[in-house]
């Protein structure tokens, strides 16, 4: 059994699109229970509608107040108990779910579950994973927007942490990490620094690349009809501060909305959509996941400005994140990860044992 605690309440916007995303949800997953966290209880009608009845596996619970999006939802958060996203992440921290996904704003996301759960240990820092690239080469991409000013060591935590979530979101053995720098004419002091810090640690380490690297399609073969996309692209994981990374999110944003109302889609079907598929579907993207915290916390992404089907897979893919994540004990992987740089910071101090 898998219990997720869905926050719906968010910054205080409808819900109702959002639950589109449901039936599906329920259905691929015979084992998943979710405790919907609501304002109220217009939600019976939206569930209704559905065919859903609250009972063994839709749980309701209430929540009185909403966090504003931007520099305010620290405060907010640490203030108001009785907001979705508190009351989300105390249904985790009390034992009655295993996982939080929320509505509200990122930043709002990142301080709860840093505010209820705690860093793990050896993490000063909580930062946000995203999937991005194309569906058939994905890559984690930290920090996708919960920091601006970091240290090497904040950029190392990231490093590991996200190693640890791309070994559970791809399944792959050893992810190959790249630090998201400019092109080398632009020499960048604090990066160098982490170039260093990344080399020395047990992690498949491939240096520096570009945002064109990241994103942009590879080619094999001679020009022409012979050419092939190479999927292989050379990292499972992207290494940036939050400003950087907000700006390379909201580019892709951008490109996903562009392609969209021109009516092709094209960016959408080669994965910048920030979800699609089923929850049974190992790919299914998106879900924006805070590593580095001891639980589970995924913010699920939505646009007010998209259609109801758009937000309610922008949830189902934030909770198969969530689900995925519980399922490898992924908090467990990345203490354990964690233990990896407390060790390499004891020996750069001349500690022993």
């Amino acid at each position: 059994m898998t219990r997720i605690a869905v926050d719906l309440v968010g910054e205080g916007l409808p819900s109702g699109p959002l639950l589109e995303a449901l039936p599906s949800a329920l259905g691929a997953d015979p084992h998943l229970v979710l405790t919907l966290v609501t304002s109220g209880d217009t939600v019976r009608d939206d569930l209704a509608r559905l065919g859903i009845v609250p009972g063994e596996r839709v749980l309701l619970a209430t929540a009185a107040r909403s966090v504003s999006a931007g520099p305010e939802a620290l405060r907010e958060v640490r203030a108001r108990r009785d907001s979705g996203v508190r009351v989300a992440a105390r249904l985790v921290r009390d034992g009655h779910a295993d996982a939080m996904v929320s509505i509200a704003p990122a930043e709002a996301v990142v301080a709860s579950a840093q505010f209820t759960y705690g860093l793990l240990p050896g993490a000063t820092r909580a930062t946000l994973a995203s999937i991005v690239g194309g569906a058939n080469a994905p890559v984690v991409l930290c920090d996708a927007g919960a920091t601006v000013d970091v240290t090497a060591d904040e950029l190392a935590q990231f490093a590991v942490a996200g190693s640890a979530y791309a070994a559970v979101r791809f399944a792959v053995n050893a992810p190959r990490v790249g630090l998201l720098t400019a092109r080398p004419a632009l020499p960048d002091t604090l990066r160098r620094a982490v170039d260093e810090l990344l080399r020395s640690l047990d992690l498949h380490y491939v240096g520096p690349l570009t945002a064109d690297r990241l994103l942009a399609p590879s080619w094999t073969g001679e020009p022409g009809d012979g050419q092939k996309i190479d999927h292989r692209r050379g990292v499972d994981v992207a290494v940036t501060d939050g400003f950087t990374g907000d700006v390379l999110m909201s580019v892709i944003r951008g490109m996903r909305w562009w392609e969209s109302h021109r009516g092709t889609g094209h960016l959408s079907r080669a994965g910048l959509d920030p979800g699609w598929g089923t929850l049974e579907d190992p790919d299914v993207r998106g879900g924006t996941i805070v590593l580095g915290v001891d639980g589970v916390a995924v913010h699920a992404e939505r646009a007010p400005d998209e259609a109801g089907d758009s937000q309610a897979v922008g949830l189902l893919a934030a909770l198969r994140a969530a689900s995925v994540a519980v399922h490898a004990d992924l908090a467990s992987r990345t203490r354990a990860a964690m233990a990896i740089l407390v060790a390499r910071r004891r020996a750069l101090a001349g500690l022993v044992g």
